[in-house]
């Protein structure tokens, strides 16, 4: 009863103290969402060197699999695999418009099964990964 008689006195505090919670975890997640994009980024490009073109499900496989190896754990409660799979599919679409019009970037990605190194190439990656993704 003295719990029932305290959440009654104490509603609008508890309110505001659920409120808040739900605030910050919506903040953190929106934080993380554009981090996690610009990770992807460099994933996906990664991804389509490696494996080249044709091989849709095992790209996505592997980079499900690289991201969940890359995140804290927090974040794989904040972010459903539905989420995740929205992300990979909003990159990729970001990602192959940046292949098409960067010539670094669309070299790395159209060798095939070979290593390529080169400064300008890594440069171009990073460099596109940290631009602003656009959003969901």
């Amino acid at each position: 009863m003295d719990i029932l008689k305290f959440i009654g006195n104490e509603w609008d505090s508890i309110l505001i103290v659920v409120l808040l919670i739900v605030g910050l975890i919506f903040l953190a997640k929106k934080g993380e969402t554009e981090k996690l994009k610009r990770i992807l980024f460099q994933l996906v490009t990664k991804a389509e060197q490696e494996y080249g073109s044709g091989t849709g499900e095992l790209k996505y496989a592997v980079v499900v699999d690289w991201l969940y190896q890359r995140i804290p754990t927090i974040l794989k409660f904040l972010f459903t695999p539905k989420d995740i799979s929205k992300m990979i599919e909003s990159v990729l679409a970001y990602a192959k418009q940046k292949w098409s019009t960067n010539e670094n970037l669309h070299e790395y990605t159209i060798c095939e099964h070979q290593h390529v190194s080169t400064e300008s190439i890594d440069d171009a990656v990073v460099k596109a990964a940290e631009e602003v993704i656009p959003k969901e």
